[in-house]
């Protein structure tokens, strides 16, 4: 049974691909906001009642398309579960880790179901998309605990206050996730034409959430500017990767809030927020350990 062993290269290779499987979802999840289709699909697990594979109608295989994804994300979890079996060496913490992958799945599939058969309420899809970014976290944690370790030398502990710095840039990066959540459950682009929204201001919550992105800006730039006094050359480029993506998703923001919110810079804004995601958790798991430069 040799031939089923996994090499750490292998193993990391497959939680890469489960990694980025459910970045995919999350863009897949919000075409079919955008698009007006989320019930496109009005039953679960079968399209219709009694037919599982929708019939030839645009948004009905949009939101079908996204439950295939949902199934590709399904298979490469229980991989990544089954590969840290195989793995050789074998780590419990690998398989800890993976084993939370398929709970988050599982409750995502759960609450993907209540999202079809609630007609969309805007709370439980904001707590799919936060469910969402929730499983993002634990897989980058998987992945970045499977990457083969390379040769390192000088060990170079990150000063404490530098530390809560980056402690900081994490809580802000969730709450402007979350304040974007209740942006979008309040404004238009539901799903669809008949769903309700939250009876907010949208003004005032677009407000409340650009003020959140402001702040961790000021938080980031601050950040970026002191990694000028550590040589730990690891946590530099993630920090610059921070700070890219950072003004990056602002400038898509703030464009798409003056342009009415089109169709294509909000699935844009979504996609840069997940990405932003996982480069600051990236960034906070290099934080959290001993810095070491490369040899």
């Amino acid at each position: 049974m040799r031939i089923l062993n996994l090499n750490a290269r292998q193993y990391h290779l497959l939680t890469q691909v489960a990694l980025w499987l459910l970045a995919v979802i999350v863009v897949s999840g919000a075409a079919v906001r955008l698009s007006g289709s989320g019930l496109g699909c009005s039953d679960w697990p079968n399209c219709e009642p009694g037919l599982l594979v929708p019939a030839a109608d645009f948004h009905a295989w949009v939101e079908f398309g996204n439950r295939l994804v949902t199934g590709l994300v399904s298979i490469a979890v229980v991989l990544a579960v089954l590969g840290s079996l195989r793995r050789v060496p074998t780590s419990p913490r690998l398989t800890r880790w993976s084993l939370g992958l398929v709970v988050g799945v599982a409750a995502q599939i759960a609450l993907g179901a209540l999202t079809v058969l609630t007609h969309l309420s805007p709370p439980i899809v904001m707590g799919h998309f936060l469910l969402s970014m929730v499983l993002i976290w634990n897989s980058v944690v998987l992945e970045d605990i499977a990457r083969p370790q390379k040769t390192v030398s000088n060990k170079l502990p990150l000063h404490k206050t530098l530390r809560s710095h980056v402690h900081a840039v994490g809580v802000g990066a969730a709450v402007v996730i979350v304040t974007g959540t209740v942006v979008t459950a309040t404004g238009p682009h539901g799903g669809d034409e008949h769903v309700a929204r939250l009876d907010f201001s949208f003004p005032e919550v677009a407000r409340i959430h650009g003020s959140a992105v402001v702040l961790f800006i000021v938080l980031v730039i601050s950040l970026f500017l002191r990694t000028r006094h550590t040589e730990a050359g690891l946590f530099k480029r993630r920090a610059t990767i921070v700070l890219i993506t950072t003004l990056g998703q602002a400038a898509i923001g703030y464009t798409q809030y003056f342009t009415q919110l089109p169709v294509l810079l909000v699935g844009c804004h979504i996609a840069g927020a997940t990405l932003l995601w996982m480069a600051t958790i990236r960034l906070l798991l290099v934080s959290g350990r001993h810095q070491v430069k490369v040899v």
